[in-house]
Parts: C-alpha cells; sequence; structure tokens
C-alpha cells in the first residue's frame, strides 16, 4: 500500500516578533479553519474580518527567484501583517525533472532562510497547481499530473521535511466526464502522487437556493463531493488525511434571470463553513474578498462573490461598501474561533450544528425554506442567547420559545438546546 498522506502538526497561532521591522513587537498570526482565497487589493479586510490563512491568488514559478522584494515576499509578508497565515501556490506546468533543486531553494529561502525576517514567520504549507482536471491553463491527465508533483514536491521536501504539501483543488461534475473527482483522483494514486500529499483538495460553488436545474450545485453539494472524495481515498488507505476546500463561494446580484439577495449570500457563507467543519473538513476558504472583476462585467459569478463591492456593475452599491456577506462571515470567525463540532441534527429542511466554542456550547440554527416553512420550538434547561447573523443578541431565554427562521441562519449560545419543529405539549396545570 502506498504511503499517501505525509501530514505534520501545525501551531495553530504564532507570535511574531520584530514583524517589519518594529522592534519588540509581537502579534498573533493565526492558523486555522477560516480562510480565504483569490486576490486582495486591500489585505486589510482580512485582518478586520479575522481570517485565519489566505491562498493568494498568484502563481510562484519553480523558476522563481526570491528576494526581500518580490511579489511573493510583499504578499507574504503583506498577509502576516494582518495576522493571516499565508499559503503560496506552486505553478505546475510541464516540467523537466532539473526543477527540483531549484523549487529546494525557494522553499528553504522561506522556511529556513532570509525569507523568514523578511515575511515575518517561516512558510509551513506549500500547494501544487490548482484545479488540474479542468482542461484549462496547466490541466493534464492524472498520470502526468502525478509526475509534476513529485518534481516540485521532492523539492518542497528536501527544504523543509515538515511542511504540509496541498494537492491543487480538484473541481466535480459530469461535463468532466474521465476527468471528473472521482476517477481523476484514483488515477492520481494509482500514480503514486498522494504519496507526497499532505492535504487534499476540492472546489465548488453554486447557489444560494436551488434552482432545479441540473448540474448546478448548492451548499450541500459539499457533503456530496467531500463523501465521493474520501471514499476514493479509503480505497487507497488514505482515509485519514486532511480535506481542504481552498474555493468556495456564491454571489449577491444579479446573472441572468437569477437574482441573489445579499442576505441569501451571507446565509450560504455561513451554511458552507458550518456544514463543512460539522463534516471534518480542515480549511475551507472563501474566494474572492473584494469583488474582482474576473468576468469583467460585472455580471459575472464572480465579479459578484466578493463580500466587498468593487464600485462596478449594475447591483453595486459603490467602491468599498461592504456586504452583509462580510458582516456574517467576521461574526462567524469570532463565534466560532477555535471550535470543535459536537453534533449535527438534520430533520424536514431544519438543521441544527453544534459546537463547543470559546468555552460555551453554540448551535448555528437554520431552515432551508424550500423544504420547510413555519416556526421552531427551541427548549433549553438554562439561559440561552439567540443571536443573529451579524451578532445582534435578539432575546434571551430559559425554557420553551417558539422561534421563526428566515433563510438566514441564527446562533444559540450559552448551553445545549433542544429544537423541535413541532410544538411540544403543555405542561400540566397545578
Amino acid at each position: 500500500m502506498q504511503r499517501c498522506c505525509r501530514t505534520t502538526a501545525v501551531v495553530a497561532a504564532v507570535l511574531v516578533g520584530g514583524l517589519n521591522g518594529a522592534g519588540g513587537r509581537e502579534m498573533e498570526v493565526r492558523d486555522g479553519f477560516f480562510g480565504v482565497s483569490g486576490i486582495f487589493p486591500d489585505k486589510s479586510l482580512l485582518g478586520d474580518l479575522g481570517v485565519d490563512c489566505a491562498v493568494y491568488g498568484f502563481y510562484l514559478g519553480p523558476n522563481s527567484v526570491p528576494g526581500p522584494d518580490t511579489r511573493d515576499t510583499r504578499q507574504m509578508r503583506d498577509l502576516v501583517a494582518q495576522g493571516v497565515t499565508p499559503i503560496p501556490m506552486f505553478y505546475a506546468p510541464y516540467l523537466e525533472p532539473d526543477v527540483t533543486p531549484r523549487v529546494a531553494e525557494i522553499v528553504r529561502y522561506y522556511t529556513t532562510g532570509e525569507g523568514v525576517s523578511q515575511v515575518g514567520l517561516p512558510i509551513r504549507y506549500w500547494q501544487i497547481g490548482n484545479e488540474p482536471n479542468v482542461g484549462w491553463a496547466t490541466s493534464c491527465p492524472p498520470e502526468e499530473f502525478a509526475r509534476r508533483v513529485g518534481i516540485i514536491a521532492a523539492g518542497i521536501r528536501d527544504a523543509c521535511a515538515d511542511c504540509v504539501i496541498v494537492m491543487g483543488g480538484l473541481l466535480d461534475g459530469p461535463e468532466l466526464g474521465e476527468l471528473a473527482l472521482e476517477p481523476y483522483l484514483d488515477r492520481f494514486l494509482h500514480a503514486s502522487g498522494g504519496e507526497w500529499i499532505g492535504a487534499y483538495n476540492f472546489h465548488y460553488y453554486g447557489v444560494a437556493r436551488p434552482t432545479g436545474a441540473s448540474g448546478v450545485q448548492d451548499y450541500r453539494t459539499g457533503e456530496d463531493i467531500l463523501g465521493r472524495m474520501r471514499a476514493v481515498l479509503d480505497q487507497h488507505g488514505c482515509g485519514d488525511c486532511p480535506i481542504w476546500v481552498s474555493e468556495t463561494s456564491t454571489f449577491s446580484g444579479q446573472m441572468g434571470d437569477l437574482v441573489q439577495t445579499e442576505h441569501e449570500q451571507a446565509a450560504d457563507l455561513v451554511k458552507r463553513f458550518v456544514l463543512l467543519g460539522q463534516l471534518g473538513v480542515e480549511k475551507v476558504f472563501w474566494t474572492y474578498i473584494t469583488e474582482p472583476r474576473y468576468e469583467g462585467t460585472g455580471e459575472g459569478f464572480f465579479d459578484q462573490a466578493g463580500l466587498v463591492y468593487d464600485g462596478f456593475g449594475p447591483t453595486d452599491r459603490g467602491a468599498g461598501v461592504k456586504k452583509k456577506g462580510s458582516h456574517a462571515f467576521q461574526h462567524l470567525i469570532a463565534q466560532l474561533r477555535g471550535f470543535v463540532p459536537t453534533g449535527m441534527r438534520r430533520e424536514g429542511g431544519v438543521t441544527a450544528a453544534e459546537f463547543s466554542a470559546n468555552e460555551q456550547t453554540v448551535v448555528v440554527l437554520w431552515q432551508d425554506p424550500w423544504e420547510r416553512q413555519g416556526p421552531v420550538w427551541l427548549r433549553a434547561p438554562s439561559r440561552v442567547g439567540v443571536v443573529d447573523l451579524y451578532g445582534t443578541t435578539l432575546f434571551e431565554f430559559e425554557g420553551v420559545r417558539s422561534l421563526t427562521l428566515g433563510i438566514e441562519p441564527m446562533y444559540l449560545v450559552g448551553e445545549r438546546v433542544e429544537v423541535l419543529l413541532h410544538a411540544p405539549p403543555l405542561a400540566p396545570s397545578g
């Protein structure tokens, strides 16, 4: 059986002293579940959100020459300055084995060399390639991708034995045929590509409400893809390997006849992170903070998937204006920082996901209105706060209380709460 999961423990938060010449200054650099990916023109937004880690949207070439003021050093340094762990991504075109020593030089520079002081900490995560199974850029058959991974990963491993190597995220869908996630990953593992990998990775996107159209993803699609990825990994003896989702999002605005509100985007963001956190995904990354003009029309999916407007497009509310999703993300991170999932119950369109976080029980509760409408009833043995998606405490209660849910999840904070779909019987009087 091949060795298919190279992992190591990475400290969840480190203190950085003297960053960028600020002698004696110490700050915490976070490394946890909540991530973002893409290009970040204003990295202070990541610090405001409190995100843990970021895959920044530029490839690091295997023949790059690192230095104190290169693009990648600046990207990493600016992220660390916001308390965010940077995750660089190696470009993976057709490669010859003689590239391996050059990769080792780059990694050594940022893990034990001069780059550590220039960035502010040693880099411990390295992603190789991106969406190799899609049919664009450097995509290739899985056997060839395994070869490319081996060439780059050998250099990473030579320079940093305990670094985590992340597989470029796979997309999925019937339109990909033999390049769909399951057959691609299976063949990659048969080709011994997993020998180097410390975390597997997939991407998914979609809409905030099911459209009924074939192949359109929504937040629940992540659970299906995760299950099928784990099944393939299990077949190769890799079932315990960490899995990331380094790209996921939905939009607010309008695409053709499909309109999604900021409230719907915010609700969908929370559902994606909460569901994947309950299912044991190690890291999840929302794709784009500021709208990126990816399609360039102001009306494309990615043009509108960011959480901060860029001032372009028919539904834009002004450059720099934060969407509801930005505020929801900020509260989600603060509410669940360092969480441990403790159980999830789903019944009749209602989901109650329970976590232990910040030394208290937090239940994230939502109802999918396309499956169920109407109130739920809550039963709490002691005082519990009901908090909306953006961090406002709506009320506190003890005992039994009804609650009407819209599309936005709510937080039940304090103690374990029983969620009932039907009104409980009245207690006998006297």
